[in-house]
């Protein structure tokens, strides 16, 4: 993770979780963008661009998202820009506890989300 990035998400409160940082970004980037606020909203995606390393098709592929929601913002696509960074910041969040908390609340919906069950294999 690059030091800007740690520096501008970290400026008020250190948190020592890489992953609790890049969901805070998100969450940064989604407030910008639900307040139809463009220059905050490129300032927060640029600042989760900034955190990629392109060496790999993922982290290139994270990279093109970015774009196209720095591009959505550009054209005023604000509600756009904010459900592709949801979606991103939602599966960080269930990368950070894949088996789901039973009972958790996602914040977004206010509903519970239900513990995912393993499927058998025959």
């Amino acid at each position: 993770m690059s030091a800007i990035f740690q520096q501008v998400i970290d400026d008020d409160r250190p948190l020592i979780d890489p992953l609790a940082r890049l969901v805070r970004a998100y969450d940064r980037a989604i407030r910008a963008c639900e307040a139809f606020d463009h220059a905050a909203s490129r300032e927060a995606i640029a600042v989760l661009r900034c955190a990629l390393e392109l060496d790999s098709s993922a982290s290139r592929s994270f990279d093109a998202l970015y774009a196209w929601c720095e591009e959505s913002v550009d054209g005023r696509d604000f509600v756009g820009a904010a459900q592709c960074l949801r979606t991103l910041r939602n599966a960080w969040r269930a990368a950070t506890n894949p088996t789901g908390a039973p009972g958790a609340v996602d914040p977004d919906r206010r509903s519970v989300i239900l513990p995912r069950r393993d499927i058998p294999v025959s």
